[in-house]
C-alpha cells in the first residue's frame, strides 16, 4: 500500500513538473525572431502613418495661410505684399529698409490679433531704418521678430524651434541683429527665366532678356512704394491664368547641409528668407544645399541666386504647395522647371511648369497633374 501511494506520489510530481515547465532557450530565441521580424515589418507603417499625419498637419497650415489671403483681400480689396519697400534701388546694403512682410501682415487672419498688435508700422522688422524713417524706431519691433509662430511651422522640418542669425545679415551694419527662429513656408514672389535677379527682390522687373518679365511676377512680391504705385498691386483681377493655376506659399524647409543659415525666417526681412522663385534648375532641393550647388552648376557654395530662393521639404517625393484658389495641392520633386532662358524658347520651355504656377500673367494657365 505504501508502494503504491509512493508511485502515485512520483506521478503526479512529474505531471506537475510538466505542467509548470518554462520554454527552452531554443523556443524563446525562435519568440524573440518573431517579434523581431513583425516590429521590422510594422515600423515602417508606423513611420508612414506619423508622416502622413505630419503632411495633413502642414497641409491644414498652409490651407490657412492661403484663406487668410483671401480673408485680407476681403478686407483690403487686394492681396498682401510679399513686403514694402520703401526705398528705390535693388541695392541691399541697407536691409532695413523692408517694411510689412507677408509673415505679418496676414497675422490679424490667422487668429494672431495680438501678436500684429505688437508690430510697429514705421520700422521695419530689422529695428533700425536711419534716413527713411526716425532712428529713433529702433528695437521697436525686435519683440515681434524674434517670437516663434508655430502656424508657420511644418512638423516635419528639422529646423523650428532652432535659432539663427540669418545669413543676409552678415555684413550689414546698419541695425542690430539678433537671433530668429526658423519657420517652413515662403511666399511665391514669382518666376524667373534663370537671371539672378527675381520678383521678389526686384519689382520693377525687366521687359526682356534673362532677367525678370513683368508679367512673370507672383502674387506675394516686393512692392516698392516709391516707383511701382498701382501697376503692381495685386488682386484677384490681376490673376489672369485663373485663380487654380497660382501658388501662394510653398514649404521651404531648413537645409540638412551647407548654408543652413540661409533658412527660412518668417519675420526676416532680407528677401531670400522670405520668398521663393521658379529658378531653371534645382527648384526642389531646398533640404540639400550641396546637391543643389552641384546641380545649378554654381562656382561657390555661398551663391544663393537658386538654392536660396527654392522650395523643399522633407516629406517623401515632394512639397505642399497652397494654390491662390484656396486648396492645397502635394507637387513631386519632379514636376517640370523649365530649362532657362533662350530667345527661340516659349516661357512654358523657359520656366517650365512650375514655373507657369508662379507666375500670375504668362498666359499659360497650367495646372498641376
Amino acid at each position: 500500500m505504501t508502494k503504491t501511494n509512493s508511485a502515485n506520489v512520483k506521478l503526479e510530481w512529474e505531471g506537475n513538473l510538466r505542467r509548470f515547465r518554462g520554454f527552452t532557450l531554443v523556443e524563446l530565441l525562435v519568440v524573440i525572431a518573431i517579434i523581431g521580424v513583425l516590429i521590422a515589418l510594422l515600423l515602417p507603417a508606423v513611420q508612414a502613418a506619423r508622416e502622413a499625419a505630419r503632411r495633413m498637419s502642414c497641409s491644414n497650415k498652409l490651407k490657412q495661410m492661403a484663406l487668410s489671403c483671401h480673408n485680407y483681400h476681403d478686407t483690403h480689396q487686394q492681396f498682401p505684399f510679399g513686403m514694402v519697400d520703401r526705398q528705390n534701388g535693388n541695392s541691399t546694403a541697407s536691409l532695413w529698409r523692408f517694411f510689412a512682410p507677408w509673415g505679418v501682415s496676414i497675422l490679424p487672419f490667422i487668429e494672431q490679433q495680438q501678436v500684429f498688435a505688437m508690430y510697429f508700422g514705421a520700422a521695419g522688422m530689422e529695428n533700425h531704418s536711419p534716413g527713411a524713417v526716425n532712428a529713433s524706431n529702433q528695437g521697436k519691433n525686435q519683440e515681434i521678430a524674434m517670437m516663434r509662430m508655430t502656424i508657420y511651422e511644418c512638423p516635419s522640418d528639422i529646423g523650428p524651434g532652432t535659432q539663427e542669425l540669418p545669413a543676409t545679415d552678415d555684413g550689414h551694419s546698419d541695425y542690430t541683429k539678433f537671433l530668429l527662429y526658423r519657420s517652413s513656408y515662403r511666399g511665391v514672389g514669382g518666376a524667373n527665366t534663370g537671371g539672378t535677379w527675381y520678383w521678389d527682390d526686384n519689382a520693377g522687373g525687366q521687359s526682356s532678356g534673362g532677367g525678370v518679365r513683368a508679367y512673370m511676377r507672383g502674387v506675394l512680391h516686393n512692392y516698392n512704394s516709391t516707383t511701382d504705385g498701382t501697376k503692381v498691386i495685386e488682386s484677384f483681377a490681376t490673376l489672369t491664368d485663373g485663380t487654380s493655376n497660382q501658388t501662394l506659399f510653398i514649404e521651404r524647409h531648413m537645409p540638412m547641409n551647407g548654408l543652413q543659415r540661409r533658412s527660412t525666417f518668417w519675420s526676416s526681412v532680407p528677401s531670400n528668407h522670405l520668398y521663393t522663385a521658379a529658378p531653371k534648375t534645382a527648384t526642389f532641393l531646398g533640404t540639400d544645399w550641396d546637391k543643389c550647388i552641384a546641380t545649378s552648376g554654381l562656382a561657390s557654395s555661398t551663391d544663393v541666386w537658386f538654392c536660396g530662393r527654392n522650395a523643399g521639404a522633407y516629406h517623401p517625393g515632394g512639397v505642399n504647395v497652397a494654390i491662390a484658389d484656396g486648396s492645397v495641392r502635394f507637387v513631386s520633386n519632379t514636376v517640370d522647371v523649365g530649362i532657362g532662358w533662350a530667345a527661340d524658347r516659349t516661357d512654358l520651355q523657359m520656366i517650365g511648369v512650375w514655373g507657369c504656377l508662379c507666375a500670375i500673367g504668362d498666359g499659360t494657365p497650367v495646372s498641376l497633374p
